[in-house]
């Protein structure tokens, strides 16, 4: 029994190559979400907990909908924001 010829679920997800590129699929996605606050927060960001906890509270002092949390959760998944910074 072959199990490694079956498509996995997380297979099909698309990397972006640019945050720009990202940014703008996320905001598609989710049309509710505050485009300065993903642009913002997702800035040369690299995803880890301190990011994450940051978040959290960036999340609750500026009142921030469930879709840009989202959006921006999208962008870090599927782009390498951080390595724009770097280059």
């Amino acid at each position: 029994m072959e199990r490694d010829n079956k498509k996995r679920k997380g297979d099909k997800k698309m990397k972006h190559t640019t945050r720009a590129e990202a940014v703008e699929a996320a905001l598609g996605k989710y049309p509710k979400a505050r485009r300065i606050a993903v642009e913002n927060a997702t800035f040369g960001q690299e995803d880890s907990i301190i990011f994450r906890m940051n978040l959290e509270q960036d999340y609750a002092l500026y009142n921030w909908s469930a879709q840009t949390m989202s959006a921006i959760n999208y962008v870090m998944r599927n782009s390498s924001a951080r390595d724009e910074v770097l280059a």
